[in-house]
């Protein structure tokens, strides 16, 4: 008799989205409990979990299951698992890089015009029912064709953004850990994205991230949190970017020290920030960033899609036929890297 695989879900599926999984093989037996704690789980389920799928704060109990082999995040960062049991444990660990790479690039896109049409002005215009008098001088602002694109990572999000900057005429320049050309072995819609790394004019390792500021007029940082990227972009890298440009953040808050970054919007070292993580969230209302002109705060929203469960399940089911079958799983986690 086939072994059964007990595959426990904690987030919220679909009927077809579970189906979606099941179909991958009769020794699959998935249960679905939304947001359940361990001890809230029968003691029957407990000791038959093979495989959980879940996220953040859910897996803080990860290392309880006695017969857990695997666990798929329901995020792509894995950071918040960093501190708990089941990171030094020998569970297999693979995250959902790729799911957001469409509307985080769009996203970033979204920003990179605001800034360049300034919106906020024009918002702030309509509000007070003004017609702007010095037109030219606020609203002719560099045209995004011909700028340079800083991309802090370069992953399945920033691959996609290169191909979408590309497509508007912008030179893309790129950072990651070794500085090399990688073809992307992670989870990716077709058609989307830079699989084989051609677009980036020049690809940098990260301990030259200084050497490309200054070439940029957007920078946008999609790099994963990691002990060794925490506060990568400090006051140095502030200083070493055009007082022009301009800075999104879609990544971690943790990857930017947020008082820097205060200080350099208030000296004029950038032109601006668009931020949709911060060091704590939510945001506190005492921050001086809700209150600069030249920043935009959005509430952590950027890989929202109503597409996030349907993709996500896709590749969960992806991995699952890996799992089934003995093959190497799709965004594996590299503990060692933290990512």
């Amino acid at each position: 008799m086939t072994t059964k695989i007990t595959l426990l879900n904690l987030m919220n599926f679909t009927g077809d989205q579970l189906d979606k999984l099941r179909a991958v093989s009769p020794q699959l037996k998935v249960e679905q409990i939304p947001n359940a704690s361990f001890d809230e789980l029968p003691n029957a389920l407990q000791n038959r979990v093979e495989i959980l799928y879940g996220w953040g704060r859910q897996l803080a109990e990860a290392h309880r299951f006695p017969r857990l082999k695997w666990i798929q995040t329901h995020s792509a960062g894995v950071d918040s698992l960093r501190n708990k049991p089941i990171w030094s444990s020998p569970v297999i660990l693979t995250s959902l890089n790729g799911v957001h790479a469409v509307p985080m690039a769009e996203y970033a896109l979204a920003m990179m015009l605001a800034f360049r049409w300034r919106l906020p002005t024009m918002f702030r215009l309509q509000a007070r029912s003004e017609w702007a008098k010095d037109r030219w001088e606020i609203f002719a602002s560099p045209d995004l064709r011909d700028s340079t694109l800083g991309l802090i990572g370069y992953g399945a999000i920033a691959r996609e953004l290169a191909r979408q900057a590309q497509a508007l005429g912008m030179r893309v320049l790129a950072l990651n850990h070794s500085g090399r050309r990688r073809p992307f072995e992670g989870f990716s819609q077709p058609g989307i994205g830079d699989p084989e790394a051609l677009i980036p004019e020049t690809i940098y390792p990260s301990d030259e991230l200084v050497a490309m500021l200054p070439a940029c007029d957007y920078v946008v940082v999609l790099a994963p949190l990691t002990p060794a990227t925490r506060h990568l972009l400090n006051a140095d890298a502030f200083e070493a970017m055009k007082p022009s440009a301009f800075f999104v953040n879609l990544a971690r808050g943790g990857l930017v020290d947020e008082q820097a970054l205060i200080g350099a919007i208030r000296q004029g070292q950038i032109a601006g920030a668009a931020l949709d993580v911060f060091a704590a969230e939510p945001l506190p209302m005492d921050s001086p960033l809700w209150q600069m002109e030249q920043v935009i705060i959005s509430p952590h929203v950027s890989g929202f899609t109503p597409n996030y469960d349907e993709l996500a399940s896709d590749l969960f089911a992806e991995n699952l036929r890996r799992y089934v079958a003995g093959k190497p799983l799709l965004n594996l986690v590299d503990r060692e890297r933290g990512y």
